[in-house]
């Protein structure tokens, strides 16, 4: 176990720092007529040019023209914006293209609009902001400002191993959030499928197991909420059918310099799990125990950025916590290599009372992925 999990980690650092070197080659191509539109920002004194990829909440994602990085500013740093592209910004229910103009404060963006109107937008409502189809026809641009309230990722990893047994995995991870005003949902989705056959042995799922959660959340005061939550897993190895646990309850989100934040919630759920075999059912009501976090770093040599999130929820019994509960937790360590693309190390545990005691209670999983951002 712990041989394989150095494995895993030795090649993410390996992938990581080769494409991050590949990243930081300056481009010495010269520009086309669509390049000489720039936008221009002063960040302490220092005059750049380029394009901004990301409005924050803590800092501005800009990248340079003529090199391939993406530096992040913190708004205390900027003394001045002016974009020559235009872009599509979403807050407070409201969608508006523009250019900035201006920020003021280290709070609040000024923006003259298509229409030349002025506005100025506090920072903290923005809720996207993505470069307009007018200077970017791209798909994944038409895709951002079609849905501008989504954003997501999705992760895939494959495994073809061959030999005395023949082993093909697949792995899938989705994350969706969409969030207009107070109101928010989220989506998650964990899949992995692996079949093995050998000479002597038939064909047969080795690994067929899928974890679902959409969580409603309405934000209903700064950094506190009310949700309501459905999750659905099903895990045939382990003689899981399928379980169903709906929760409801309030959270409250800790922030420590916006890049790091924890959130925390308590609430009610009924767990409800049919077992395959010859297992019974097994229904209970429970407490619904969570927390989410994330720890994010900028600036970093080489890799520039780097992200670590997760959550852990536990539902125990409020009969018998002793006899009945559903424990899980995810931690992902996640290096963004560009603007879209990421390469990520996701662990996870469970831990349940599983009937069988073959199968035992326990089982992590470790998985080396790559996403795309959208």
């Amino acid at each position: 176990m712990q041989t394989n999990m150095l494995k895993y980690f030795l090649l993410f650092i390996f992938l990581t720092m080769s494409a991050s070197a590949n990243r930081a080659e300056i481009v010495n191509e010269k520009p086309s007529p669509k390049e000489e539109i720039k936008d221009t920002i002063v960040v302490r004194g220092m005059v750049l040019y380029g394009k901004i990829t990301k409005i924050g909440p803590e800092r501005l994602s800009f990248k340079i023209l003529y090199s391939d990085g993406i530096s992040n500013f913190a708004y205390g740093d900027i003394d001045s914006i002016e974009t020559k592209y235009n872009y599509h910004l979403s807050y407070n229910r409201m969608d508006i293209e523009g250019k900035v103009i201006g920020i003021e404060d280290n709070k609040y963006l000024k923006i003259i609009t298509s229409d030349d109107t002025l506005r100025t937008v506090k920072i903290s409502d923005i809720d996207n902001f993505v470069m307009s189809v007018i200077d970017d026809e791209s798909f994944e641009n038409r895709v951002r400002n079609k849905f501008p309230y989504t954003k997501g990722n999705i992760n895939l990893g494959f495994n073809l191993e061959s030999g005395s047994t023949t082993k093909r995995n697949m792995e899938v991870l989705l994350n969706l959030r969409h969030k207009q005003a107070e109101h928010e949902l989220r989506l998650y989705v964990d899949y992995e499928f692996e079949t093995r056959e050998s000479e002597t042995i038939a064909k047969y799922n080795y690994e067929d197991e899928i974890v679902s959660i959409v969580t409603y959340k309405n934000n209903f005061r700064n950094n506190q909420f009310y949700y309501g939550t459905l999750a659905f897993d099903y895990d045939k190895p382990r003689f899981i059918d399928k379980r169903y646990v709906p929760s409801i309850g309030y959270g409250r989100k800790f922030e420590y310099n916006k890049s790091i934040w924890i959130v925390p919630s308590v609430g009610l759920a009924y767990a409800a799990t049919k077992y395959t075999e010859q297992y019974a059912d097994k229904n209970f009501l429970a407490g619904a125990l969570s927390m989410t976090g994330q720890f994010r770093v900028d600036d970093i040599s080489i890799i520039n950025t780097f992200i670590l999130d997760g959550f852990v929820m536990y539902y125990p019994s409020l009969e018998n916590p002793n006899d009945d509960w559903i424990f899980r937790s995810n931690i992902n360590f996640k290096i963004p290599l560009n603007e879209f693309m990421s390469v990520n190390l996701a662990m996870t545990y469970v831990n349940d009372s599983n009937p069988d005691v073959h199968v035992g209670n326990n089982k992590s999983t470790t998985k080396l992925l790559f996403g795309l951002d959208f």
